[in-house]
């Protein structure tokens, strides 16, 4: 692996899920100690015990880094901008600790994003099932990916993209000001991060559509806010660079969760103000650019999956622990 300039940012925040983040922690550890990538742990200060755990493991990792931070519980944005503050590279890639760490993925998402013009690239995200996630140690990313063209629902929740998974320039970062701290908890944050590098690297503009927040089945049905965000990046569905994210439970009436609605809330009234127009998407406008200006003529039937989903719930009780 050869990615000398560029760092991963990941944010942590113990007071919640502590020993599965700390198992997953140390799985980065162990995938990037002594690689030329940098790795930086925004993490909040308490509880004390998880951090004094994290400051042992990462100890003797010259390219492993930890920044304490005094923040609210589950505040992630400051936990990245504490991250972000500390990174000395040119590039910058933000990972959630789910993520399954990979350097050949890493290192294949860096050299996309320095040979092209805008340099940024945003990659999309398998989620595994409770299922899925126990064959991660059999499975590559790759065979993951050919599973979720296969329809594999027994393996796979769903394909996140737009995600997350950011690689860009980090003098960009810091012209927009990092992430927004008025988010704390559950979503939008990262939303709200994509929408304005994107919109500074001239990708996108603020619409009428980044007020409609739909889900989505199939990808390139997506519509509104997640069109808005997906469209720039719908080369990145036909390369091999697909990220795995492992199995979690989630507690809805968790605090975490719960503050979600707030945060949409402060999300639709900061971009009410924000827009710039009122064009808006319909359902067939990131189907008819993927056919259009990605594949051509190459409509090969694997990519269905992007398009026409299957209801993955009633394959699940099917499959084998």
């Amino acid at each position: 692996m050869h990615t000398p300039d560029l760092t991963i940012v990941i944010p942590l925040d113990f007071h919640r899920r502590s020993w599965d983040l700390y198992r997953r922690v140390k799985r980065f550890v162990h995938t990037f100690a002594g690689q030329p990538v940098q790795l930086i742990f925004g993490c909040n200060a308490a509880p004390k015990f998880w951090v004094n755990c994290l400051q042992r493991l990462i100890a003797k990792h010259a390219n492993i880094q930890l920044c304490l931070v005094e923040a609210e519980a589950s505040s992630l944005a400051k936990l990245r901008n504490a991250a972000i503050a500390a990174v000395k590279t040119p590039y910058v890639l933000f990972l959630d600790v789910d993520i399954v760490p990979d350097r050949h993925l890493v290192d294949l998402a860096y050299q996309q994003v320095i040979h092209q013009p805008k340099q940024i690239g945003m990659f999309p995200c398998l989620y595994l099932s409770k299922s899925g996630s126990k064959l991660i140690p059999k499975y590559s990313a790759a065979e993951f990916k050919d599973h979720y063209f296969d329809f594999r629902r027994d393996l796979i929740l769903h394909l996140a993209f737009p995600s997350s998974i950011v690689i860009t320039d980090i003098a960009s970062v810091h012209e927009i000001g990092g992430f927004d701290e008025q988010f704390v908890g559950h979503g939008y944050e990262d939303f709200d991060f994509m929408l304005r590098l994107f919109h500074y690297k001239g990708l996108i503009e603020y619409s009428a559509d980044i007020l409609v927040d739909e889900p989505y089945l199939a990808p390139l049905m997506s519509v509104g806010l997640r069109a808005v965000l997906a469209k720039p990046f719908l080369e990145s569905l036909i390369q091999p660079v697909y990220f795995v994210h492992q199995f979690h439970k989630k507690d809805k009436e968790e605090g975490y969760y719960k503050k979600r609605d707030l945060n949409k809330k402060y999300f639709i009234n900061k971009y009410q103000k924000l827009k710039e127009n009122e064009i808006h998407f319909n359902k067939l406008t990131l189907l008819n650019c993927f056919f259009n200006h990605v594949i051509e003529e190459k409509n090969s039937p694997k990519y269905a999956v992007l398009w026409a989903e299957l209801k993955g719930y009633k394959f699940r009780s099917l499959a084998t622990p």
